[in-house]
């Protein structure tokens, strides 16, 4: 669902900033340190319920107040609803959909969003667990389904962690196995589906993607063992277990990798290599929501232009639907210009922001 609106108050160096957006290119510009990155941050927190630039979301309050405050009104052509996200500096949080409390993960399956960010390059050049995070809110991000499995399963994870802590565990470490092979099966399962599903978007995107034939593809380490492969995995790494204290085998383990042009690319990849692939990635997992849910998500595009070079920078605007609304940061108008975004349409909007004043 698009975002009409935003209003934040006391968050980062918005003391209070509200933004009426277009449905579609929504250009926000300005020298560095103004706050344009930011305005992404509070977008994608009351789409998914945490920021890409901390952990610690308290970080995100401005050094000045005590609490952050977000309000965002998303609509269509049937719906209107109202988010709040509210943080105070003693962790206590609140989130609201139409006055009614709802927690992070209940904000996931609401108002999609697709980031294209710097920090985001941890998807092909960072650990296992980054890629793994990556495609597990991807999946959660399309279906309630996944997103309660994989609550069940992280649940019966930690539950076995802390039984491989105690005095005696053997006793009912069988049990647990069962309990989490039980669990690790659906994960797998739906895992394959929407990988296969992603795997045909990466294709398409790849081949949309112009670049001397760059092709872009998801490799799996490991197939989906058979349950009695995962408990005689489990029994063999028992006694290993029982040193570290913690589940070594399992769905939280599964590693994926990306090829570009047939190479691994987290290990033979240039920085710009990196960066295409990228850009590849986001744009595929932005067809695989729409195609997944039938509702276009919004992109949020961070210094878009400061990353790709004109012709690669042109073909990621000239991949948007015109009914996708797409909100981008870059530090002038040069570039918006140069690529023949028409800010005079009245769909399109831009928004000005200054450095704040120290005082």
């Amino acid at each position: 669902m698009p975002i009409d609106s935003i209003t934040m108050t006391c968050f980062r160096s918005h003391s209070k900033t509200e933004m009426i957006f277009g449905p579609g290119i929504n250009v926000i510009w300005g020298e560095n340190g103004s706050g344009k990155t930011s305005v992404l941050e509070a977008i994608y927190i009351l789409s998914t319920g945490r920021s890409f630039k901390t952990n610690r979301l308290v970080e995100t309050i401005n050094e000045k107040a005590e609490a952050v405050r977000i309000v965002g009104e998303f609509k269509n052509t049937n719906t209107n609803k109202e988010i709040v996200f509210g943080q105070t500096r003693d962790q206590r949080r609140k989130i609201t959909i139409n006055n009614s409390p709802t927690n992070a993960k209940g904000l996931l399956l609401e108002n999609r969003a697709v980031l294209l960010s710097p920090e985001e390059q941890e998807i092909t050049k960072g650990t296992p667990g980054s890629r793994r995070r990556f495609f597990d809110r991807l999946f959660s991000t399309v279906s309630k389904e996944y997103l309660s499995t994989l609550i069940d399963y992280t649940k019966t994870l930690k539950q076995r962690n802390a039984l491989l802590k105690t005095k005696d565990p053997n006793k009912q470490l069988d049990l647990w196995d069962g309990r989490l092979v039980e669990k690790a099966d659906k994960i797998w399962n739906q895992r394959k589906v929407f990988l296969d599903g992603f795997s045909k978007c990466l294709n398409e995107t790849s081949k949309t993607y112009k670049d001397e034939g760059v092709t872009v593809s998801l490799l799996k380490k490991e197939e989906k063992p058979t349950t009695e492969t995962f408990l005689f995995e489990l029994k063999k790494a028992r006694q290993k277990e029982l040193i570290t204290q913690r589940t070594s085998v399992g769905p939280h383990r599964d590693e994926y990798s990306f090829s570009f042009n047939k190479k691994q690319i987290k290990t033979y990849g240039s920085q710009g290599e990196h960066k295409i692939a990228l850009v590849i990635i986001k744009l595929a997992e932005y067809l695989f929501v729409k195609k997944e849910t039938n509702q276009t998500p919004t992109l949020l595009l961070d210094d878009l232009f400061a990353k790709l070079d004109f012709e690669r920078s042109d073909a990621v605007l000239a991949l948007l639907e015109k009914k996708t609304q797409t909100i981008i940061t870059n530090t002038d108008l040069v570039d918006i210009q140069k690529h023949g975004i028409n800010l005079s349409n009245p769909k399109n909007k831009d928004f000005h922001l200054q450095r704040p004043c120290k005082n």
